[in-house]
């Protein structure tokens, strides 16, 4: 190979060096290191060095689409993430009495500008996800299944050329078999993956100058002393940011890792800090499924839970100095991973576009060098490589809502015999009994409860996938009849988060100028589409996750992750214990939680007092009416354990390995789905029963 070989598809050949991996960036300044590829089964046999070129070609390849897949789904997820943010107005004002300051004024004037060149830039970010109405050329985005399907019709066409040189030689392979036909269906491919590095090139060449542009306004004028005057505060910002996408490349270690196996080949793609109306929160840039791994987002929220924790500089809004400067130091912090991030795409692009390039003459070398026998073993290894290909033909991406749109969803439902779960495509489905295998109700979902007769649903679908593209964003609350098998929508606003018990259902509003205030708690009154809200949480805030448990409804709040419970006979939100909260769950008159430290606990709303602990080291939970609960190891996917709270100390029993998430019905039935997305259904004497797998598994 030729010394301008790019760097990254020098790495992707390796060297015989003893770390030859692979590195792919995973999210700003964060690496994953894509897995070790065996050894050859012609380097095993110990035949010529010559004969192994193709081997090495055909690994090259594979591994160099993986890195183009992975690096445009996760700058997909980054971008996306940008686009989803939601930036409050800013305000400098002195004291009401008196007329706005010199200073104020230039402080203002300058953040306006600001935040309104930051709205173009999400415009444009969000092109690269989604094209612009009418815009022929489609999105990058839609397009990150295009090195997976080039390098299918590559193992096809080196194949059939190795294939014919095969049956014309004799003895010795013929140096002048003719390779027009490869070369010239190569070429065609070569020219896909660059028409796709051109499109990454001109529209990350406008991001990257939309970024720079918007981090100078940063550096000059009223802004650079405000970020300066709060230095402390946005450097701890700054480090918690770091940490956290730190925690994101795990996932995206394990995307990589279950390349071509039968295990967990799905996480989170992306991860970037997003402003609701009242704080912070991290925002999942996508869920990527490949083969036969599936992702379970609920299985995700202690994840990101815990991630929000680390962001602990929330702000004093008595202070509007510190707090204008945390939001431009979060949005700062955003913006620099813009270039890096298209950067790699791009780099990964003209990698593979260098291979392909060269691919017909080292081809037609090959051919040239080898006997007819090496070439039987060539050919044998290069099927075999190809068939391990990247993320096969099944590759998925779905880029689901962020939580301050879709906070806390719950995939599975249980109502007697009937099992409801959504799929990370947001199809929903339903297993009844002893079926064979699950029916497609027709209808998508982004969150589905129970109480064990009535069934819910928040309407829609994730915001955009591969391939299935736009989804329209309804995110109303619907709800299942099960005698005329119909579904109703029930709500006109959009729905954050649901919870169903004892005959009650709760949702979040997230409407937009709701007249009596965004993110608040609403109670359906059981007839057609009237609710009445609840009374703000303190602070104020919003709640992020609901429950149920004793007749009460429980919110655990997005920015303090506080516990509260509401007191309907006075009307308030009374919080439980001193807790900080990752997850809720609700059952019969017992209410399980996990907290910060990954400590389980339960409560119990009716006798009161604090919130007993069960455990440590908990990821999630599902909590039985009894008081007892199932539990899984963090970080998940990990051990599941069952808890029997009469025993003094509670007593833990395990179960099985490689839970993702775990579920609990009002009649005490627990499932639990494994990393490869498989529903298993727990029996009363601790054994296991899998259900057939989704449709989409």
């Amino acid at each position: 190979m030729s010394a301008t070989l790019p760097a990254a598809a020098k790495t992707a050949t390796g060297t015989g060096a003893a770390d030859t991996r692979r590195r792919v960036l995973a999210a700003p300044g964060v690496y994953v290191r894509m897995p070790a590829r065996p050894m050859t089964g012609t380097q095993v046999a110990g035949t010529q060095m010559g004969a192994a070129r193709l081997a090495k070609l055909a690994g090259a390849l594979v591994e160099q689409t993986d890195a183009v897949t992975f690096s445009l789904a996760a700058a997909s997820a980054y971008l996306f993430s940008l686009a989803q943010l939601s930036v409050p107005s800013l305000r400098f004002e002195d004291l009401p009495s008196l007329p706005l300051s010199a200073a104020a004024r230039v402080a203002q004037t300058d953040c306006d500008a600001f935040l309104g060149q930051f709205t173009l830039f999400q415009a444009q970010a969000e092109t690269w996800v989604t094209p612009r109405r009418g815009a022929e050329v489609p999105s990058l985005f839609s397009q990150l299944a295009t090195p997976v399907a080039v390098l299918a019709d590559v193992a096809r066409l080196v194949g059939d050329a190795l294939a014919g040189a095969t049956a014309h030689s004799g003895g010795r392979v013929s140096c002048t078999y003719s390779l027009k036909a490869c070369q010239r269906a190569a070429r065609h491919q070569v020219d896909r993956v660059s028409a796709l590095l051109g499109a990454a090139g001109q529209q990350g060449q406008l991001l990257t100058d939309g970024a720079a542009a918007l981090l100078a306004s940063l550096r000059g004028g009223a802004l650079a002393p405000l970020l300066a005057g709060s230095g402390e505060d946005v450097q701890a910002m700054a480090q918690a940011l770091d940490h956290a996408q730190a925690c994101v490349a795990a996932e995206g270690a394990r995307i990589l890792a279950g390349r071509g196996q039968a295990r967990l080949t799905a996480g989170v793609v992306g991860l970037t800090l997003c402003w609701n109306s009242l704080g912070w929160s991290m925002v999942p840039g996508g869920v990527l499924r490949a083969g036969e791994g599936t992702a379970d987002v609920s299985g995700l929220q202690g994840q990101l839970g815990r991630l929000e924790a680390l962001i602990e500089l929330k702000g004093n809004r008595h202070r509007q100095e510190q707090s204008a400067a945390l939001v431009l130091a979060g949005m700062r912090a955003q913006l620099q991973g813009v270039a890096p991030m298209v950067q790699a795409v791009q780099e990964e692009l003209a990698a593979l576009a260098w291979l392909l390039g060269n691919l017909p003459a080292e081809v037609s070398s090959v051919l040239a060098e080898v006997s007819a026998e090496d070439l039987a073993v060539e050919r044998a290894e290069w099927k075999r490589i190809m068939a391990d290909t990247a993320f096969g033909d099944g590759l998925t991406m779905h880029l689901w809502p962020s939580p301050t749109r879709l906070s806390a969803p719950s995939l599975v439902a249980v109502a007697g015999d009937d099992v409801f779960c959504v799929a990370s495509s947001g199809r929903l489905y339903q297993h009844a009994g002893g079926d064979a295998a699950w029916a497609d109700m027709g209808e998508s979902a982004l969150s589905c409860v129970s109480d064990g007769y009535d069934v819910a649903a928040i309407d829609g679908a994730p915001v955009a996938s591969v391939p299935l593209g736009m989804a329209p964003a309804g995110r109303q609350v619907k709800l299942y009849d099960r005698f005329t098998r119909a579904w109703r929508v029930i709500s006109t606003f959009p729905a954050s988060c649901i919870a169903l018990g004892g005959g009650d259902l709760y949702a979040v509003s997230q409407a937009a100028g709701d007249s009596v205030g965004e993110g608040r708690v609403h109670r359906y009154s059981g007839r057609g589409r009237g609710w009445a809200a609840l009374p703000e949480l303190p602070g104020p805030d919003i709640a992020a996750q609901l429950a149920v448990a004793g007749g009460v409804v429980f919110a655990l709040a997005n920015n303090s992750q506080a516990l509260y419970r509401f007191n309907a006979a006075r009307q308030c939100w009374v919080r439980v214990g001193r807790l900080t909260c990752l997850s809720i769950r609700g059952n019969g008159g017992k209410l399980g939680i996990v907290d910060v430290e990954n400590r389980a606990f339960v409560y119990d709303p009716v006798a009161g007092g604090a919130p007993r602990q069960l455990g440590v080291g908990v990821g999630a939970i599902a909590q039985l009416s009894n008081g007892d609960q199932f539990s899984i190891a963090s970080p998940a996917p990990g051990a599941l354990w069952y808890t029997d709270t009469s025993a003094k100390p509670a007593w833990r029993t395990y179960l099985a390995s490689d839970a993702a998430a775990v579920f609990a019905s009002d009649a005490d039935v627990v499932h639990y789905r494994d990393g490869q997305g498989r529903l298993h259904r727990v029996t009363p004497d601790g054994d296991t029963v899998a259900l057939p797998p989704l449709p989409e598994v």
